[in-house]
Order: C-alpha cells, then structure tokens, then sequence
C-alpha cells in the first residue's frame, strides 16, 4: 500500500511540469484573415482576387467552432465570436512590419489536431433591420426574406465572403490582394449591382456646312427597389476534411455575378422613381467636318447623366422603364467657319422615350446581375438622325453589348 501512495504521489508532481512543456511547443496562435474581393479579369479566370480596401476597411465575422472531444467525435459547436459576431478591422504596416487584417478581440486556434473551425463573413455599408447577425449560421445567410424584403437605396453596398470551411491555422495565399500573407482566406463578392448612365455624340458621316446643339433636358428611371436574398450551403458541401473556400448558393446556384439572386416579394414588390440624381447633358457646336484618320468617326467626349449607383439585382422585364428627352437644335454653317449662319435653328426635333422598358431598348442585357456593374452609353449621332443605347458590362464580366434604336 505504501508503494502505491509513493507512486501517484509521484506522478501527480509531474504532471504540471508535462503541461508547461506542452505550451512551450504548442504556442497560441491567433487568428487572423486574409482579404480579398472576386473579381472575374475574363469568364476564364474567375479566381482574380483585388484588394477589398477602399470599400471598407471592417466587416463582421463569426466563427464556428467544431472542438474535438477526445473520443473521435465533436462537442456542440461553439459560436466562437459570439452571437453578433465580431469586428475583423485592417491595420496598416508600421515600420518594416506587416499589414493585417485582425479581430477586435484577440482569439487563438484551437490545439486539438481534429479540432476546426468554419468562418462566416459579411459587411453591410447601411445596417438592414431585416438582416441580423443572430441568425447566421455556417449553413444560411439570408439577407430579409418574402414577407420582411429589404430596399436598397443608392449608395447601399452589401458583400458576403464565401464560407471558409474547416480551417486549424492561419494559411499563406498571396493571390489575396490586400497587402496581407496570411491569415483566414477571406473572398467578398457584392451582393448588389451598379448602374449609371453617361452620353455623348458621335457620327461616321462628314457635315460640312451644318452644326448642331443637342441637349439632354431630362430623364427618368423607374427600378423595383425591394427584395430579399436567401444563401445557403448544403450540407453535402461539408463534408471534406480539406480546408476549402465554398461559394454560397441561391437555390442551388453559386451566388456569384452569374445570376441575378435576389428575388421581388410576392406582396408588396416597390418602385423607386430616379429623377433629380439624372444631370442635364448640353452639347453644343457639333461640326463632323472632318473624320478621324483611325476611327473614321467623329465624336464628343462623355457627359455623366446618373453617377454611378447601387441597385437591386433583378430581371428588368417591364418593370424598369426609361423616359428620356433629347432636343436636337440644326444650324447652317454654309462657310463652314463653326459659326451658326442665324441665332435661331432652322430646324429643331425633340425626340422622347415615355417610360419605354429598358430591356426593350437594350436587349442584349435583360437583368441586372450580382457583383457587376452596367454602363449605359446614350450614344446620339445628329447626323444619320440615330440613337444607340450603348451598354458595357464592365469590372467583372468583360462584355460590350449595344443595339441601336433609329429614330
């Protein structure tokens, strides 16, 4: 009897000593992320990633941590961040040092080799009561839903980052720009589209002796400005043991700039009429009386109708329509001087579109995607008596569609 005392009392002196061993090989390793924004250079390349900086420098995570519970299993899964998540803010470099991506509070990976954790984030530049932080899972991100749709409004900008699934470390991926080697690799895509509107003149006739004045006395455009976007990921999709970046999905469709995703509430659906954010557009002194050497037109420089601004991704069907009116002042100019031979026109047209679809109009772009942006050029040639809607699919699909519209 006396030996075993002797024994457990031995082997109970040495244990703390074994943990204080075990810390020094195994130090905390705090968490840290790796930011990126997707942003597709060509459709055959969509693993481009930009730096997310400028948009923001802060969004909102949450972790989920999926402890080992030491008999070849998982204990319930801890929502590490806590319920509201935390705030993952950018610290520049300082000195010779590195920049980072950190949260407000400093977390650490878990020892256990089986343990892992799955990182969920999000960044919303206007707060959508409809929207919380509460009710997000690993497995649904749902931005309002039927009966609760959120309005967008013009300078809305919502992102989401793809799922980063089954991570134990910090990992080194330098295709993530954002001045950053390591940390959680974090892939926002925009979950809203931009539009704006630009015009301008241009001609592939010579006029020698005539000059014109066009301006662009108003417009309108009416958009549906509510709806809601539900993500999820199967639970197919987590079942690897690999660290892996796993897209979210809109009824089992990757959510990317290739759909539309959001869909308009049954009841309820609204319209935003866009009005006084349009400029007027004044071109005066149009002379083609001699063709560029290269392009063999001749033409204006850009003005801005409606500045580049948020909208709700959607199908434009009916729903969206255009009312734009142009009024085309025509002066002779018989020397051929750009001196208008009288002040007033000898001929004058005033060309309207009442509140015509806009996919009607431009044909090749019938919904607005997520994660894109869409360009519309009004392009007026005085000379041919035409007008060409002239619309570029810019920054993360690269396409250039038009159609003209004769008049």
């Amino acid at each position: 009897m006396k030996k075993f005392l002797t024994i457990a009392a031995f082997a109970l002196l040495f244990f703390p000593a074994c943990t204080e061993i075990e810390m020094e090989e195994m130090p905390a390793r705090k968490i840290a992320f790796n930011v990126g924004h997707y942003f597709s250079g060509t459709k055959a390349d969509p693993s481009t990633k930009h730096a997310l900086q400028g948009e923001t420098e802060e969004f909102t995570a949450k972790a989920f941590l999926h402890a080992d519970n030491g008999e070849g299993g998982f204990l319930a899964t801890q929502d590490m961040f806590g319920a509201a998540g935390d705030l993952v803010k950018y610290h520049a470099p300082v000195g010779t040092g590195r920049a980072s991506w950190e949260t407000d509070n400093e977390y650490f990976w878990p020892k256990a080799e089986a343990s892992y954790i799955n990182f969920v984030s999000w960044y919303t530049e206007n707060a959508k009561a409809q929207f919380t932080a509460a009710s997000v899972t690993e497995t649904q991100m749902n931005w309002g839903d039927n009966a609760n749709p959120i309005t967008i409004v013009s300078d809305d900008n919502i992102l989401f980052a793809d799922l980063a699934y089954h991570f134990k470390n910090n990992e080194t991926r330098n295709q993530l720009v954002s001045n950053v080697s390591e940390g959680v690799p974090t892939i926002f895509h925009h979950a809203l589209a931009k539009i704006a509107f630009n015009v301008k003149l241009k001609t592939s006739s010579q006029a020698a002796k005539t000059l014109w004045d066009v301006t662009v006395e108003g417009a309108t455009l009416k958009i549906g400005n509510n709806g809601y976007l539900p993500l999820s990921i199967s639970g197919t999709a987590l079942t690897g043991t690999d660290a892996v970046t796993i897209p979210w999905t809109v009824n089992g469709t990757a959510a990317t700039s290739e759909i539309v995703g959001w869909s308009r509430p049954s009841t309820g659906a609204t319209l935003e009429t866009i009005s006084a954010d349009f400029q007027t557009a004044t071109f005066t002194g149009f002379a083609p009386k001699t063709l560029d050497a290269t392009t063999n037109v001749y033409e204006t420089a850009t003005q801005p109708l409606l500045a580049e601004r948020t909208v709700l991704p959607q199908d434009l069907g009916t729903d969206v329509k255009l009312s734009v009116t142009f009024r085309i002042n025509i002066f002779h100019d018989v020397n051929g001087d750009n001196v208008k031979d009288e002040a007033n026109p000898f001929s004058q047209e005033i060309v309207t579109f009442d509140e015509t679809s806009l996919a009607s109009l431009v044909s090749a772009i019938p919904s607005w995607k997520m994660n894109t942006k869409y360009i519309y050029t009004i392009t007026i040639d005085p000379v041919n008596s035409k007008i060409v809607f002239d619309p570029a699919v810019v920054d993360w699909v690269d396409d250039n569609p038009s159609g003209t519209i004769n008049r």
